[in-house]
């Protein structure tokens, strides 16, 4: 049963060459396999967490700049059209005082 107990061990420690800094875990057997894991699924989502808040900010940054635009083009629109009002009740005003006084 030692040769095969030995086996095992040098399987498992050949296994645990290639994993940097999760290689002390696979000396726990079971429990350090089932450490490194968690420890990569932790890694998964903190990635695809990283990933996807880049890709919010990203596109939170895009529609930011879109709406300034949009704005600023609003507001060149209103300043003509305020302008355009403010001459028409001028002109209305003048012509209702033009009556008045021809009265």
């Amino acid at each position: 049963m030692e040769p095969i107990r030995a086996m095992t061990f040098d399987m498992l420690a050949q296994a645990s060459a290639g994993l940097g800094p999760w290689e002390v875990f696979a000396q726990y057997g079971a429990i350090g396999g089932f450490v490194i894991i968690l420890g990569l699924a932790v890694r998964v989502l903190y990635n695809r967490a990283a990933e996807d808040l880049n890709y919010h900010r990203t596109r939170a940054d895009r529609l930011e700049e879109e709406l300034r635009a949009l704005n600023a083009t609003v507001r060149n629109e209103y300043v003509s059209t305020i302008g355009k009002a403010t001459e028409a009740i001028s002109d209305a005003l003048a012509a209702l005082e033009s009556t008045r006084r021809g009265r």
